[in-house]
């Protein structure tokens, strides 16, 4: 073995004690003078910043005539609020009134339109069957004229035309005014003359000129009659 070789050559303890460094020996020259400190520039922005809206988050203290001053202004827009609430309810009352009232004319002006169609219905119906009325009355005076033959079978064809007649009429609710031996009523009666009679009350209908019909409870012929002083 060669002496070289065996002088590199060192044990494990004498590496360690190579490797760890002596305190006492570090010297003064080895610690630097100035320790240089690094900061971001950009956190120091940041902080900036951050303290910079603290002071911007804090609110000022209104004074006392500017608390006033918006007390005012809210006082005058509540008046102005309350003032335009009760014109709108006035306006709205009135529109309801109107509405009210038209809606009461509407149903008055139906109820009248359907009572003066219903009058004028009566009324064409009624010139329709006193025309019919002129007829029978014309068939009762050929009746009294020629008396109450029988056997005749023109004559009876005539009374059953006439009986047809009574019973359309009657389909219609027309119907005869009771008038002999009643006493006088201007609605129901027309005199045309004034007679003695024993047999018969005073102002009592004596005889009859002329039937009068009803069509339902209205007139549309008074009965033309002769009654008793």
């Amino acid at each position: 073995m060669n002496t070289s070789d065996s002088d590199k050559k060192t044990s494990p303890e004498e590496q360690a004690e190579t490797a760890i460094p002596d305190p006492e020996k570090n010297t003064e020259a080895d610690v630097p003078d100035e320790i240089e400190i690094i900061v971001d520039p950009s956190k120091k922005r940041s902080k900036g910043r951050k303290s910079s809206k603290k002071a911007k988050s804090r609110p000022k203290k209104p004074t006392d005539e500017e608390i006033l001053s918006r007390l005012m202004e809210k006082n005058q827009l509540i008046v102005k609020l309350n003032k335009t609430i009760l014109e709108k309810d006035k306006k709205t009352k009135e529109i309801e009134d109107k509405y009210l009232r038209s809606l009461a004319e509407f149903e008055n002006y139906r109820k009248r339109s359907r009572k003066e169609w219903e009058l004028l219905k009566q009324q064409s119906k009624a010139e329709v069957i006193l025309e019919v009325l002129n007829v029978l009355d014309d068939f009762e005076r050929a009746f009294s004229a020629v008396g109450h033959e029988e056997g005749d079978d023109f004559l009876e064809g005539i009374r059953l035309i006439y009986n047809n007649l009574i019973l359309g009429l009657e389909r219609f609710d027309v119907k005869p005014i009771e008038t002999l031996d009643q006493p006088f009523d201007p609605i129901y009666h027309m005199a045309i003359a004034q007679v003695d009679a024993e047999d018969v009350e005073s102002n009592h209908v004596v005889e009859v000129a002329q039937k009068g019909y009803l069509m339902g409870d209205t007139v549309i012929r008074p009965a033309r009659v002769i009654i008793a002083k």
